[in-house]
């Protein structure tokens, strides 16, 4: 097996090397301190859907071991000339996104020449319509670092930033609820309080943890009956879908213990939820969501601390609120770290003039953005945008 920078397909070995392989990459991932869900390979394979594949890439040590490994989620997208949020055009591509980071082995002297050899290796794999995505980078990171500065890069692929830079939210979780909610801000811990106590007294409160199979298709319809309910879906068309890709991804995480979806309810009736993963001791929360009848009562913020308090009960260690950044989840979190998403769009025509008219695009309305919230106008002409989308 070749070794030295070359980064190899996976799909390019025979049957009984890429099965050694993938055993080695489970045991890889599962030791590394970088290692999140999306770098889990069996997860990763059980989200493709029509139209989704997984694209892996290994570089390995003259043993056999790992050196590197880079999985590749492929999934249909778009190139987005979005106003304040809603999309006036899309120019569909193929997104090649990797989570977070390669995976380098933590003896690894050359991460950067490491870097340009996958990305070099890519650029020859890609078809016309081909992009790549980087889904968190964190800019503290030497993959972050390289990402901004590489020349080698920059040659092969012009790097476009998708949105601002964000914090990216965690709690870090004590081994007590108190010991968590004492630690907020004050403001935000009499609120808690106060939401808890007065909900308690408009309607008899229960909520449900669901983390079974067998669970699955009942929480999918609870999940789906407040979803279609929330703005994100209403607008955005965002949210849980009864389909069969969701049954499929809960029930795959219910049979590895990593489903976590707690379902707030008021007088029997389903008004708020959260929705993760408890994977390796970390939660990612990937869903919420509250029925906005039900807003002024703060049924998010209680169903939130509801989950906390069941994922201290049960060893976690933190809890991740995922990518972007809002108000809730910077009060409602106790560590942070900046991050950004990145486009590598391959130096080819016509993908490179699409992706230079976008990037001047997005500074032509960020900056008329900025001036339209100087004045107060930006977050009408937002709405209007909005109720247009949904009227057409």
């Amino acid at each position: 097996m070749d070794t030295n920078l070359k980064w190899l397909d996976l799909e390019t070995f025979d049957t009984d090397d890429r099965q050694k392989i993938k055993n080695s990459i489970s045991h890889f991932v599962k030791t590394h301190p970088d290692a999140g869900m999306d770098h889990n390979l069996d997860w990763l394979t059980t989200k493709c859907g029509p139209g989704k594949s997984v694209k892996v890439f290994v570089n390995l040590a003259k043993d056999g071991s790992i050196n590197g490994y880079a999985p590749f989620f492929v999934h249909p997208s778009a190139l987005s000339f979005s106003l304040f949020g809603v999309a006036l055009f899309d120019y569909r591509v193929n997104r090649h996104a990797i989570t977070a980071q390669p995976l380098l082995a933590n003896n690894q002297l050359s991460p950067e020449a490491l870097f340009e050899s996958l990305f070099g290796e890519l650029r020859r794999t890609l078809n016309p319509r081909d992009v790549l995505f980087g889904l968190g980078v964190s800019l503290e990171s030497g993959f972050g670092q390289f990402m901004i500065d590489n020349q080698a890069l920059s040659r092969k692929y012009l790097v476009l930033p998708y949105g601002d830079a964000y914090q990216r939210r965690t709690i870090r979780l004590p081994d007590d609820l108190e010991k968590y909610i004492g630690g907020l801000g004050y403001s935000t811990r009499y609120e808690v309080r106060r939401a808890i106590r007065k909900l308690n007294k408009q309607a008899t409160v229960t909520y449900r943890v669901y983390t079974q199979p067998e669970e699955v298709t009942e929480l999918v319809r609870l999940l789906h009956s407040i979803s279609v309910k929330t703005y994100q879906h209403q607008l955005l068309n965002l949210g849980i879908s009864e389909d069969e890709e969701t049954y499929r991804n809960l029930s795959f995480a219910a049979e590895k213990g990593w489903l976590r979806s707690l379902i707030l309810f008021c007088d029997d009736k389903p008004v708020a939820f959260e929705h993760g993963f408890f994977y390796e001791n970390i939660y990612y929360l990937t869903h919420m969501g509250y029925d906005p009848d039900w807003a002024k009562s703060s049924v998010g913020t209680i169903a939130h601390i509801y989950t906390v308090e069941h994922l201290i009960q049960r060893g976690a260690i933190q809890f991740d609120f995922l990518y972007g950044d809002n108000g809730s989840k910077k009060r409602l979190s106790n560590e942070s770290h900046q991050e950004q998403n990145f486009y590598l769009v391959p130096r080819a025509f016509p993908l490179l003039t699409i992706a230079y008219a976008l990037r001047l695009f997005n500074i032509t309305t960020g900056r008329v953005g900025q001036f339209l919230e100087k004045y107060g106008i930006k977050s009408k002409l937002r709405r209007f945008l909005r109720r247009k989308k949904t009227q057409s």
